[in-house]
């Protein structure tokens, strides 16, 4: 019991805290002659615009009733509208760009699995190069002795510059 009143004793100091403070900055910044001038203006025009819509609603209850309902429903169809633009702009966005994002996926996925097929393809082809290298190396006929030295060595140089190893190549083809 003694904790609620030592809260609402200490709630109390709070909210006289809060308006003593509120009161003092609201009175420092009236010192300033343009803040009390806009001030002077906007108390004016809500005291008019108030005095107005008292006097219509006085006058024509019904009509400010039906001017305040078609004012909720015409907000309430624009929101709707928009809500509208929006969600076909996601469903656009959505088909257009998600779509086009997996055909660019497949694409280079493609483009991965052709370039490593070249790949393979290259070994081979280098290793049928080394092979018929070896095969004129070994022809026992001695005019082409000399240039199997030289078919050899433009072979090992292909296989050198192509950075691609016949040994494995060679083992893999018998």
């Amino acid at each position: 019991m003694t904790q609620t009143t030592i809260e609402t004793q200490t709630n109390g100091k709070l909210l006289k805290g809060i308006l003593i403070g509120g009161l003092v900055g609201g009175a420092l910044t009236l010192l300033d002659s343009n803040t009390r001038n806009k001030v002077k203006r906007s108390a004016v025009l809500l005291k008019d615009n108030s005095k107005n819509m008292i006097e219509q609603v006085k006058e024509n209850p019904g009509e400010m009733k039906e001017q305040m309902v078609s004012g909720v429903k015409g907000a309430t169809e624009t929101i709707k509208e928009a809500i509208n633009d929006v969600e076909s702009l996601y469903e656009t966005v959505n088909e257009d760009v998600v779509g086009k994002v997996s055909e660019v996926k497949d694409i280079s996925t493609n483009a991965l699995g052709t370039a490593k097929d070249a790949t393979n393809e290259l070994k081979d082809i280098s290793s049928k190069v080394v092979v018929a290298g070896k095969q004129l190396k070994e022809t026992p006929t001695q005019s082409l002795n000399s240039d199997n030295k030289k078919s050899e060595k433009e072979s090992d140089d292909i296989v050198t510059k192509s950075g691609l190893s016949n040994e494995k190549s060679i083992s893999s083809n018998f």
